[in-house]
This record gives C-alpha cells, structure tokens and sequence, in this order.
C-alpha cells in the first residue's frame, strides 16, 4: 500500500522545514524540485528536510536533494536530513552526499540546532 506523495513547508527560526511523505520517485521529484528552487530564490542558504515519514526514495529523488544541496553549499549552507529508516539512511552514506554539506539526524530538534 502507497502512501500519497505530500510535502509541507515550515519554518522554525528562520530555517526551512520541508516534511516529505510517501514517495521521493521519479513522478514526484517535480514538485519537491520546485519548492527546494522556490525556498533558495527567497534566499534560504540552509534547509532541513524531514524525511521521517519517508517510504521510498529513487536516484531521482537522490538526484533533486544533491542539487539543492549543491545549490546551497554555493551559498555556504547545508541540508540537515532527518531520517531514522535504515535503508534510506544507507542511500544518503552510500551516495557520499554526506562528505558535502549533508548531514543525517535521528531527531527535529536536534537537527535545527546543528545549524548554530
């Protein structure tokens, strides 16, 4: 059983929060594409997306969260991913997007505060 693909854009102290449920696939990286592009040309230089509720991503999905991480790092920022799923937590070591400016948390809170 699919969960629908929704995301929701919050902010807590400045700081962009982007929870993702369902699918990171080829059919849904437009959307997310689009929002990550909206919350840069509004000048966010940092982002925390939360990828608890998080069933599958694709390397499409990879592919959209490295561009804007790639996008960010030209701004000196970085994405702080909260995940606690084995399998796509592998895919973030596996990918060395975590040698960039991306970095896995287990907790929200934690991870905002990883941006002081």
């Amino acid at each position: 059983m699919s969960i629908e693909f929704q995301v929701e854009v919050a902010e807590k102290d400045t700081i962009p929060i982007v929870r993702i449920q369902g699918e990171i696939d080829v059919y849904t990286c437009p959307k997310l594409h689009d929002i990550f592009q909206n919350l840069i040309s509004q000048g966010s230089s940092n982002v925390l997306l939360d990828l608890m509720n998080i069933q599958y991503i694709d390397s499409t999905g990879l592919g959209a969260i490295a561009h804007v991480a790639k996008s960010l790092l030209a701004k000196n920022g970085t994405v702080h991913i909260v995940c606690t799923r084995p399998q796509v937590k592998k895919i973030f070591e596996i990918s060395g997007l975590q040698n960039k400016n991306v970095r896995l948390f287990d907790e929200e809170e934690v991870a905002l505060n990883g941006f002081n």
